[in-house]
């Protein structure tokens, strides 16, 4: 058969696949269980009813007084629906069931482990991994300290729970596993990609995140004759691709060859274009020179190390030692002549490179004052800088951002914002550095994809974890910068007698509430600086969960500039996805 043969035969079975299915459910008119609204593609099921013909089968919603249940097991089992996000296609639901197994224990035992809560979990759902793992640990002696576990609510000190990683599918947390104790895993939507043990019972009754995804059950019977037809040309594509395989096999090594013989001229090409132009390039045993072997250790990360040194002209430079680079040298050469040619005060300023066979450097100048993090955790240096000088600090950050992200030629998004990475010269002016993580798109842009998209626990926004909160964008880097400001006021604020825990996640619901209570009363609830509730207040703003609710980083600045009085309160930064109360543009 020939090629051309083989091809209209594939185009009329892909016309085939292409046939539209029907709709299981009729598209009925919207209901409502409690305050939660049920419509397509779920089915309202009313009490003492079993069954309904609206939605899609497996999206049955069963209304027990006044609270909505998932029902699609046709089983007693079921989860209790918290909120439901038909935008993201995502819903808020609670293992009721684990609870029940706690508020059923007592003295003679527990009975929590009766399987683990993804084994009720099938199509057409699916646990999001943005949710992390509560973990109980069931052991026939007791565990080690320092594993971070705690006791139950259940009288044997043998029953314990800790917080693991995110959630995945792939059922591998061998590194959660405790030697003498079996598990049971219940996932938990924490607050901020955290979680506390302790609060497991709240964690629970939060609730976790499930996704869905529509079945195309209509193709059904259509299914034997796509089955039969790509059988009987199988065996014919087989052998012609193998006829091609080897007819093309030296021109595709040949193709192989070239293109890294071109690659490698391409790096050299482009060190020629710039060899006049900055940052410019420095040999390893320039390095070595620079930093006098390497002597001065002065900070050390994932992606590298970083040694105090001097250049010839007198000049004090930080040299960064970059470890596990990917990619060629034409790379990462683009992206240093872009880094390069940043010019702004608050972004510190790349002065070289080295890029030798395997070894990669970046040079930078050295900032005198360190990072902004030991001023913010450090109890021997938090009073070195007052409210002022912190919201001075901010206003700077603020700017370098939105020169990255719209003053050059390309958009430069950050993804690693957080104090660690802010560094303060010899008067305090704060510089935007370490860019290892940073990636380039043209203007036109208006994100990256997920696999581009990295940073730090605790400062990355929630549209990394998960797909259905927004798309990866500048805006990420917003949410960055106000957990960083958030973690700025905290460093500052003596919150033990606000909350029994110190998390960021109780820190912002409880500067939240207490900022809601000031708002609403004449009287002054909030112990705080008004300094520091404009920080707050920004933060808060920065940190909502849909990145279109987010202020771009020159709306920021605007807003540390004003009165306090001026700004409006934001959206709880609480799974707001749909929230109408606000919407900025990027």
């Amino acid at each position: 058969m020939s090629s051309i043969s083989l091809l209209l035969l594939f185009i009329t079975l892909s016309q085939i696949a292409a046939i539209e299915p029907v709709d299981q459910g009729a598209n009925c008119s919207p209901k409502t269980c409690g305050n939660l609204t049920i419509s397509d593609p779920f089915g309202f099921i009313q009490e003492q009813a079993t069954d309904t013909k609206c939605g899609r089968l497996g999206f049955e919603v069963h209304c027990n007084n006044s609270i909505p249940y998932l029902g699609y097991y046709r089983r007693k089992y079921r989860f209790r629906i918290l909120n439901i996000f038909y935008d993201n296609s995502s819903l808020l639901v609670a293992d009721i069931h684990k609870l029940g197994d706690f508020s059923a224990s007592d003295s003679k035992g527990c009975h929590v482990l009766t399987a683990n809560t993804s084994s009720k979990v099938g199509l057409p759902f699916s646990i999001s991994p943005v949710n992390l793992n509560l973990i109980f640990y069931n052991c026939t002696k007791i565990p080690e300290a320092g594993r971070g576990l705690v006791e139950t609510k259940c009288s044997s000190s043998l029953f314990r729970v800790g917080v693991g990683g995110h959630y995945n599918d792939s059922s591998n947390y061998t590194q959660d596993s405790v030697e003498g104790c079996s598990t049971t895993l219940v996932p938990v939507l924490g607050t901020f990609g955290k979680a506390n043990a302790s609060n497991y019972e709240q964690l629970i009754s939060d609730g976790f995140l499930l996704t869905w995804q529509l079945p195309s059950d209509g193709k059904h019977n259509i299914k034997p004759i796509l089955i039969g037809s790509l059988s009987a040309t199988a065996g014919m594509f087989f052998a012609y691709l193998v006829w091609i395989i080897y007819r093309r096999k030296q021109k595709f090594n040949l193709l192989i060859l070239q293109k890294h013989a071109q690659s490698k001229s391409n790096t050299e090409e482009i060190l020629r274009r710039y060899q006049s132009l900055n940052p410019k390039r420095y040999n390893y045993s320039d390095l070595k020179k620079i930093t006098g072997s390497f002597k001065e250790k002065i900070g050390e990360g994932g992606y590298g190390t970083v040694f105090k040194g001097s250049l010839p002209d007198g000049r004090m430079v930080a040299v960064k030692l970059l470890k596990g680079s990917k990619g060629n040298g034409e790379e990462f050469l683009n992206e240093v002549t872009s880094i390069g040619r940043t010019s702004h005060v608050n972004v510190v300023s790349l002065l070289g490179f080295c890029l030798q066979g395997s070894k990669r450097a970046l040079i930078y100048e050295y900032m005198a004052n360190g990072s902004l993090e030991k001023y913010i955790y450090s109890e021997s240096l938090k009073s070195a800088l007052g409210w002022e000088s912190l919201r001075r600090i901010a206003i700077g950050i603020a700017r370098g951002l939105e020169y990255l992200h719209q003053g050059c030629s390309t958009r430069i998004i950050h993804f690693d914002i957080k104090p660690h990475n802010i560094l303060l010269d010899e008067d305090f002016h704060p510089k935007i550095a370490d860019f290892g993580l940073a990636k380039l798109c043209h203007l036109k842009d208006s994100s990256l994809s997920m696999a581009d998209a990295r940073g730090t626990i605790g400062f990355i926004a929630p549209e990394v974890f998960y797909r259905g909160f927004g798309v990866v964008s500048t805006k990420s880097d917003v949410y960055s910068y106000g957990m960083m400001i958030l973690q700025m006021v905290r460093g500052r604020t003596n919150t033990k007698e606000n909350t029994e825990n110190s998390s960021e996640a109780y820190f912002t619901n409880w500067i939240y509430d207490c900022l809601v209570k000031d708002s609403q009363s004449h009287e002054v609830t909030c112990d705080l600086e008004e300094t520091a509730k404009q920080m707050a207040l920004v933060g808060l703003w920065c940190i909502q969960m849909a990145p279109g609710n987010r202020p771009s980083m020159s709306t920021v600045t605007e807003m540390l500039e004003k009165n306090i009085n001026e700004l409006k309160m934001p959206p709880k930064p609480f799974l707001s996805c749909s929230s109408p109360q606000a919407h900025f543009s990027s």
